[in-house]
């Protein structure tokens, strides 16, 4: 399981430029992936920078074969739902705000394991969320809905089949800040 660490990460392919930006809610930061990542200064709640959607290509082993190229395995983060996944009053649950995020990779990666959270002026709520041998996970944290400001981010270590390179990579996404009333 990994810890409560929200991470944000974006990774070029090709060129292997990388940047972070991680923000720790009372728990050690996750191992170091296989690509070297550089670490900055974390924006906080309500920072102007948003990062909604984190890609990130797992590249064959083997270079230089056109077959090795075709295989590569694209995966993304995105948060769901209407003002580009931003904090909502829930449609299933009334009386609650929430927060949704989907992994997907073009095909099966080894294993997908992350955390979500909501945060809020009035507290938060962070869960799980992973798949294992599939090309997709998805994920929710809701609060009871309380007028005040919402804020969604994921983080997610994914782990590459054998013959990828990273073997593993930690991606990252927040949602804008969101002002909710009308409980």
């Amino acid at each position: 399981m990994l810890p409560v660490t929200m991470a944000a990460v974006t990774v070029v392919s090709g060129a292997g430029v990388a940047s972070a930006a991680t923000s720790t809610a009372g728990a050690a930061a996750p191992a170091a992936s296989a690509r070297s990542v550089s670490a900055a200064a974390a924006p906080g709640l309500g920072s102007a920078t948003v990062l909604g959607k984190t890609e990130f290509v797992f590249s064959p082993s083997s270079r230089g074969e056109a077959t090795a190229r075709a295989r590569v395995i694209h995966c993304e983060m995105v948060f769901v739902g209407a003002n580009h996944g931003a904090p909502h009053h829930s449609g299933h649950v009334p009386g609650t705000v929430n927060v949704r995020v989907r992994v997907t990779c073009t095909q099966a990666i080894r294993m997908i394991r992350g955390k979500i959270g909501l945060f809020s002026n009035h507290g938060s709520k962070i869960n799980a969320y992973g798949s294992t041998g599939r090309a997709s996970a998805k994920g929710n944290a809701a609060l009871v809905c309380r007028t005040g400001y919402y804020q969604g981010e994921s983080a997610a270590q994914l782990i590459a089949p054998p013959g990828y390179s990273p073997p593993t990579v930690n991606l990252g996404a927040k949602t804008a800040k969101v002002h909710l009333k009308k409980c």
